[in-house]
């Protein structure tokens, strides 16, 4: 009995290393698979907006965790279909089956460090994507301000800002004054103006963005293109403004999306909404648990799949973690409009996609021993291997 132990719990210490090395591994290819989706715009910002480079590498760690949301399960599976596979096309698993070892007992290994990686995903969907999402919009209004910043750009023709030019001439950094001022509003279709002033002063609000100059001494000369109408007009003092949200990088980003919401903050929405909305809060609360706990019911999905898999290609691990991954993810699209439609419990729609795959898993575990689990997972077979020999 005291071998018997010794021998599971150095198997048990071999398989967390081999499981949680490549698990690692494989969380770094897919998250920084998804970073670099976003690579386009982020050269955007440092080519055409002249961001720094370290407002950007903060914009790509505030982003983590709302992809680790996905890449933790997504890892989890394939590192598990991965390290079993490979010890199943070593014969090391039917080595395991001949000195008489159950073969359910490598669930303790693959579910200790599933329940830990779904627990670690429950605390980043709970608290880390929104306090994550916050820095993430604080950042991108940092990077506004001083995209459009005019008391620094003196002498040039600043066209930070959609459809507007400015010039000034000279600033005064000590009195905060301008000089020599020049605007070319393009911003409606059917009306141009230029704007011009002697002196004036920019303020530019923080919380609403809204960017206004004081002009003294100067003229307005307007275009009205629809009838073909010029004026212009003298002034003494004039005040032109305009609101910057729309300057913003990504500006619908700042637009706090439900899954950005604190717990706390989606119980609030949800008292205070109505109809469809109220139920969109509830799902989205569920959803912070239901999601990370994916990597809990992969487990037994992953394990019998696993083992039978055979020597079909070394990439073939990845497709078939790929191909139960988005069809895990179909499966939560689809309970969830029907959720939506039929107005069907939020904690049964959340959980729905999770039972459904632990039960596939369970199904398959029945005959983890026998060689009829071979002949049950032949049926899988025919889905994968389309995808198997194109990955080759």
């Amino acid at each position: 009995m005291t071998s018997f132990r010794r021998l599971h719990k150095k198997l048990y210490v071999y398989l967390l290393g081999e499981l949680s090395s490549l698990f690692f591994l494989a969380l770094f290819v897919f998250t920084f698979i998804l970073v670099v989706s976003r690579l386009g715009r982020i050269a955007d910002l440092v080519i055409n907006k002249g961001v720094e480079l370290s407002d950007i590498l903060l914009l790509v760690l505030y982003s983590f965790p709302a992809y680790l949301t996905f890449t933790f399960p997504m890892a989890f599976l394939l590192s598990t279909i991965v390290v079993l596979g490979r010890l199943s096309g070593e014969n090391e698993i039917l080595a395991l089956k001949a000195n008489g070892i159950d073969l359910r007992y490598l669930l303790v290994p693959f579910g200790a460090l599933g329940l830990a990686i779904s627990l670690i995903g429950i605390l980043n969907t709970t608290v880390l994507v929104s306090a994550a999402g916050d820095r993430f919009r604080d950042r991108l209004v940092d990077i506004a301000k001083k995209s459009i910043s005019v008391e620094d750009k003196e002498g040039v023709f600043n066209d930070s800002i959609p459809r507007v030019v400015i010039y000034i001439g000279k600033v005064d950094k000590e009195n905060h004054t301008l000089s020599g001022i020049l605007i070319s509003d393009d911003r409606d279709e059917g009306v141009k103006q230029t704007i011009s002033a002697a002196r004036g002063i920019a303020n530019l609000d923080p919380t609403t963005l809204d960017l206004s100059f004081s002009l003294h001494n100067g003229s307005v000369h307007r275009w009205e293109k629809k009838d073909d109408v010029y004026r212009t007009l003298g002034f003494k003092d004039y005040l032109f403004s305009m609101n910057l949200m729309n300057v913003l990088p990504h500006n619908r980003e700042l637009r706090r999306k439900n899954h950005e919401m604190s717990l706390q903050e989606l119980a609030t929405r949800h008292q205070s909404a109505t109809g469809r909305a109220k139920y969109e809060f509830l799902l989205e609360m569920y959803k912070k648990f239901t999601i990370p706990l994916a990597a809990t019911a992969f487990i037994f999905v992953g394990v019998p799949l696993g083992i039978t898999r055979r020597a079909e290609g070394k990439f073939s691990g990845v497709v078939y973690s790929l191909f139960i991954f988005i069809a895990y993810y179909v499966l939560v699209a689809l309970t969830e409009n029907i959720g939506r439609q039929y107005r069907i419990s939020p904690p049964l729609v959340a959980g729905v996609p999770n039972i459904l795959v632990a039960a596939v898993g369970l199904y398959l575990l029945r005959h983890l021993n026998t060689e009829e689990q071979v002949r049950v997972s032949q049926g899988w077979k025919p889905l994968f291997r389309r995808f198997v020999e194109k990955a080759k």
